[in-house]
């Protein structure tokens, strides 16, 4: 996502603007700036087909590092120097006020509308923007771009701290260079930065990809290509190669839209496509079909408003996801999305951005007096901050204070299933009591549902994580016992073992766990960014020859559903599983007469745990799902290519959901730590049934 450093007539000089427009104002790169954010946002709405309109962030940072190039050059041909204090006048006055102001927003958002943790996560992303380090912040807390999980409301401000680290530095070399040495000598500096930057981007790319992509050293290559091109080009292409190149630059944005996606490498080599097309259409210039094209004016007028609907959209986009039903028609969401963003762009253009660009606000009226809305809008964001997240504690104690007294009236739940009939009239139970309005129990909050987990029980030694291809070989329950049960699989797999090990103890044998997190039993392909599936097919062969010296009793097999599959040309996600379920107990079977395929429980996708608890106004009832997902989907392909193998296979839904939905708690016992795995009290409390099912399975 990229900033919008988006030069007005305002910026092309330290003086007020004249009613016409100077001789540098290209129409066609305000186009340009519209057909970038607008692919940004189709991008972030989801359109299909348009998985790569994430490259609009690029297009910015060639047309960033272009005009202000060409800004800062003219102020040294006019003056013989730059004046870095009205260099920074400029950039505040552009960038602060409407930045400020959505900033501000979000955070009164997120203090009346989200869970006290994402409040608290935003508020601490507030802080890392008002100073222009989000991009770091990010990178260094392992944020990926592309994930769907818990995505801050201000990821997009990454780009804008790119942007505003290049030109600490930017102007100081211009000053330093061009008036001694002139023009060519910041030829030689961008060039430099551009050969440096890019070989750094392809390695880091490589080594650390979600780290990568907000990192700056990464990032300069693409602003030093814009910086560069203003450097050598006098003006745009006068002969009639020029349309050829308008042609040529916008046919790359599109093929960069068309078939880019997250899976992508990026920034690395593959940023050099929007690179280069932007700098083949500012080579152009506005006298081409295609420069004419994007000179209209109402899409003049989305460029304008660009920078104020970058900064909207994401926040709209994920308000108008959590606020919308998950089964509202797609279409209808798009629209809703893009024409709240819209609006609320205008508005802040209108009243917010025009306003300081015109010095029409009266104390910021004078230069030197716009470089304290810098510190101004520090204090401003962290005053909020720290207020929203003070609110949001208190609100939470309130609540907390409320549920002790309902569950002092009331009492819990009794809990003492020890068969699955008796867990299911316990979870019917569960269902009646959250729907009978009962809050949240008052010892659980978003940290608390994590505090118990199966990797509570297992070393990090017996398991693999990302970039692991073997681990110990690890023996639970029964330990001394003579049988041996194989656990084999993903951490979908791996979250049965705290019951599968007091079963153990009762039924005197030992699990062995085989697990590699995101890896299921089955052989599949499951790409992910940052998942390499060389480690995955490796772990899964590791896996096979231990258990083949092991020769274990039974061997059970788990995974969760269909985890980071896609279509292939040859076959279905759904035909690929059936394979690998088959290949997987056919395979087993030769080491064991007895082996089980573990049913998967569904994904709590439309009320994620954490966030339901520490909802403003939470009650048990909002946590209760359907159970409708991916997951739940693929056991049915399960069961049936897995009993027609010769396996047997146990249905795990009927251990957290009923036919009237799937409670997040039983009593105070909370089912899920997470949106996918199940918390290990729970594991722990339903092992009887889940032992009373294995000796059915295993006779």
């Amino acid at each position: 996502m990229g900033v919008m450093t988006l030069l007005t007539p305002a910026d092309a000089a330290a003086t007020p603007p004249a009613p016409a427009k100077p001789s540098s104002w290209r129409p066609d790169i305000q186009g340009l700036r519209a057909l970038a954010v607008l692919l940004v946002v189709i991008a972030h709405v989801e359109m299909p087909g348009f998985e790569g309109g994430f490259v609009g962030v690029d297009v910015f940072f060639v047309i960033s590092g272009f005009l202000i190039t060409q800004l800062l050059l003219r102020e040294v041909e006019r003056s013989g120097t730059v004046s870095i204090a009205e260099f920074y006048v400029r950039r505040a006055r552009r960038i602060l006020p409407a930045a400020t102001v959505v900033t501000v927003a979000v955070l009164l958002y997120a203090a009346f509308f989200l869970p006290l943790s994402r409040l608290e996560q935003t508020a601490t992303d507030a802080g890392w923007t008002s100073v222009f380090l989000a991009n770091w912040h990010f990178a260094f807390s392992g944020a990926d771009y592309f994930s769907t999980a818990d995505p801050s409301l201000f990821q997009h401000y990454w780009s804008l701290a790119v942007e505003e680290q290049f030109y600490l530095l930017w102007p100081l070399l211009v000053l330093f260079f061009v008036p001694r040495l002139g023009k060519r000598a910041l030829v030689a500096v961008a060039a430099t930065v551009f050969v440096g930057s890019l070989a750094y981007s392809l390695w880091a790319t490589g080594s650390a990809p979600e780290a990568a992509y907000f990192d700056t050293g990464a990032r300069a290559y693409e602003l030093a290509a814009g910086a560069l091109l203003a450097c050598v080009l006098t003006g745009p292409l006068t002969s009639r190669w020029r349309h050829v190149a308008g042609f040529a630059g916008l046919a790359l944005i599109v093929v960069a839209t068309v078939t880019l996606s997250e899976q992508t490498p990026f920034p690395g080599a593959y940023a050099l496509i929007p690179v280069a097309a932007t700098l083949l259409f500012l080579s152009a210039g506005p006298d081409t079909a295609t420069g004419r094209a994007l000179s209209w004016g109402p899409v003049r007028y989305i460029g304008d408003i660009s920078f104020s609907l970058y900064l909207w959209h994401w926040p709209v986009t994920l308000a108008v996801e959590k606020a919308l039903p998950h089964d509202v028609n797609f279409a209808l969401r798009v629209v809703i999305t893009i024409a709240l963003s819209v609006a609320l762009a205008a508005l802040t253009f209108r009243f917010v951005e025009q306003p300081f660009q015109k010095k029409q606000v009266p104390v910021f009226s004078r230069d030197r007096r716009t470089l304290w809305l810098w510190p101004i809008s520090v204090v401003v964001v962290i005053a909020v901050a720290f207020g929203s997240a003070a609110y949001g504690e208190t609100r939470q104690a309130a609540q907390q204070a409320e549920a002790e007294q309902y569950f002092d009236e009331h009492g819990y739940q009794q809990v003492e299933g020890e068969d699955v009939d008796e867990v299911q009239d316990e979870l019917g139970e569960a269902v009646k009591v959250a729907e009978s309005g009962a809050p949240i129990p008052p010892e659980i909050d978003a940290d608390t549902l994590r505090d118990a987990m199966w990797t509570d029980l297992a070393d990090s030694d017996c398991y693999a994580s990302q970039g692991e291809q073997e681990s110990d070989v690890c023996f639970y329950g029964d330990v001394d016992s003579d049988t041996t049960i194989a656990l084999i699989g993903d951490s979908h797999a791996a979250m049965w073992l705290p019951a599968l090990d007091l079963i153990g103890e009762d039924h005197d044998f030992r699990v062995a766990l085989f697990a590699k997190m995101s890896c299921g039993a089955y052989p599949v392909v499951q790409d992910a960014k940052g998942h390499i599936q060389e480690d995955c097919d490796a772990y899964r062969d590791f896996t096979r020859d231990e258990v083949e010296k092991l020769q274990p009793d039974a061997i059970i097999l788990g995974a969760r559903g269909q985890l980071n599959m896609t279509d292939e040309p040859d076959a279905t996600v759904d035909e690929q599983w059936a394979d690998g379920v088959t290949e997987a107990v056919t395979d087993y079977q030769s080491m064991s007469d007895r082996v089980i395929a573990l049913g998967d429980v569904p994904a709590r996708e439309e009320a994620e745990p954490k966030d339901c608890v520490d909802a403003p106004g939470a009650k048990q009832e909002d946590c209760v799902v359907e159970g409708e997902s991916i997951e739940a989907h693929s056991n049915d392909i399960t069961e049936a290519e897995a009993t027609d193998a010769g396996a047997k296979f146990l249905d795990t839904t009927s251990f957290v959901c009923t036919d009237d939905g799937c409670p997040l708690f039983a009593g105070e016992v909370p089912l899920y730590e997470d949106d996918s795995h199940l918390n290990r009290l729970w594991v722990e409390h339903i092992a009887p049934a889940l032992g009373r099912e294995l000796e059915e399975a295993l006779p």
